[in-house]
């Protein structure tokens, strides 16, 4: 990717004080800037992005995914970035597969890339790949949009769209709402294939039923141009 365009990475991280570090150092060499929220975190997460060479948001002890990422978009806005990533820090999401992430933009006119599991690999359990085929057609039902992972973390954004978005989740529903008012917002969007590296223990039961119930309840709030 040409560094004509300025690319932020942003990551939200809680307790991850042995294996951030080394996160940031692979992230950097494929963008200009590393914003990292530790909010909540009770190691030494945030000094340790810090002297990775990110930028981290003073702390606060406030709990939540949604939280973190919203805080880290926000915080990504000083450096006037032309492309915002936002991705797991716990090593999971390759910072080596950014590339693939940025190419569609050079390609032509996208607003989101999402970065698909299930194109390339995702290592889980058997209830937890039947919960992800859930969730997407509960999507669909409520955008008309057919995505093959909906509930994938890594995604890219051009940022003067995802700065439109009134983003407001404060846990994991945020992967909800962030593609929720994207497809509203009529965003242009492409899947490319992404990688897990290892199995990932996924949301548990409970957790999915509620994601649904989300996506359902505000997914049809913006279809009959109600906010929430």
């Amino acid at each position: 990717m040409p560094r004509t365009q300025k690319v932020v990475a942003v990551l939200p991280a809680y307790n991850l004080e042995k294996g951030i570090a080394e996160i940031v150092r692979r992230t950097l060499p494929f963008v200009d800037h590393v914003v990292v929220t530790a909010d909540a975190s009770k190691d030494g997460t945030a000094a340790a992005a810090r002297a990775a060479g990110a930028t981290v948001p003073e702390p606060e002890m406030v709990r939540g995914k949604g939280y973190a990422l919203i805080k880290g978009v926000e915080a990504s806005k000083q450096f006037k970035p032309d492309i915002v990533i936002v991705m797991d820090s716990d090593g999971q999401h390759l910072p080596e597969e950014i590339p693939v992430l940025l190419k569609p933009f050079e390609e032509g006119p996208v607003d989101m890339v999402v970065g698909s599991r299930m194109l390339g690999t995702l290592r889980t359990s058997t209830i937890n790949k039947f919960g992800n085929w859930g969730l997407k057609c509960i999507s669909f039902a409520v955008t008309w949009r057919w995505l093959t992972d909906t509930e994938s973390g890594f995604r890219a954004f051009k940022a003067e769209r995802l700065y439109t978005l009134k983003l407001s989740a404060r846990g994991y529903e945020i992967e909800s709402e962030l593609l929720l008012r994207a497809l509203h917002a009529g965003f242009k969007y492409k899947e490319v294939p992404i990688h897990v590296p290892f199995a990932v223990p996924g949301v548990t039961v409970w957790d999915g039923l509620k994601v649904g119930w989300y996506k359902v309840k505000n997914g049809l709030k913006l279809r009959l141009g109600m906010d929430f």
